[in-house]
């Protein structure tokens, strides 16, 4: 079969759309897919809560089940996406509305120390700040910001993955404001 050669160009362009289409398909498709492995595997994983992670201001470490009869949101942040600041803010301004019920683990991914307290200085979100780099590949998240929250049995009650908007977080507001039924 030929082209002919008015049409080439025409033909480029088409076939040029067609797979840009299709990479972009499968991408999405792919991210997708690995956000729903990510959290089946980690919905299938109870022993979150036993492990310590090391805290970046102290020389001494937590665990998620220290903070049992609370809510306790793990979130996976850095300092250079702006979905993770935004996403924290949110998390302050329910921190501060449910400080008696709510926990936050802010585990910094890919920073060193001084750049985490650096950070911790400049936004003074009351969080728990700990080291989570290892964990974070350990656990294979599939992005930043992250955030797995537990309820109050220490049990995983949902997953976030990104960050879109503050409404992405009425569901925990919701449980927050209603109690753990």
């Amino acid at each position: 079969m030929q082209i002919d050669p008015k049409y080439f160009n025409t033909f480029l362009v088409i076939v040029a759309l067609v797979a840009a289409s299709l990479i972009t398909f499968f991408t999405l498709q792919n991210r997708s897919n690995e956000k729903s492995a990510f959290k089946e595997r980690i919905a299938s994983n109870d022993s979150l809560q036993t492990v310590y992670w090391q805290q970046v201001q102290k020389s001494d470490s937590i665990r998620i089940a220290d903070f049992k009869g609370n809510f306790v949101v793990l979130n996976f942040w850095a300092n250079w996406s702006d979905a993770t600041i935004e996403s924290q803010q949110e998390l302050a301004t329910l921190k501060s509305q449910y400080n008696d019920t709510l926990q936050v683990i802010a585990a910094a991914v890919g920073l060193q120390k001084k750049e985490a307290l650096d950070f911790i200085a400049e936004h003074k979100f009351p969080f728990h700040f700990v080291a989570g780099s290892r964990q974070f590949s350990d656990l294979s998240v599939p992005g930043l910001p992250a955030q797995l929250i537990f309820n109050p049995e220490g049990k995983l009650q949902t997953v976030f993955l990104g960050y879109q908007n503050e409404s992405q977080y009425d569901s925990l507001r919701s449980l927050l404001s209603n109690g753990y039924k």
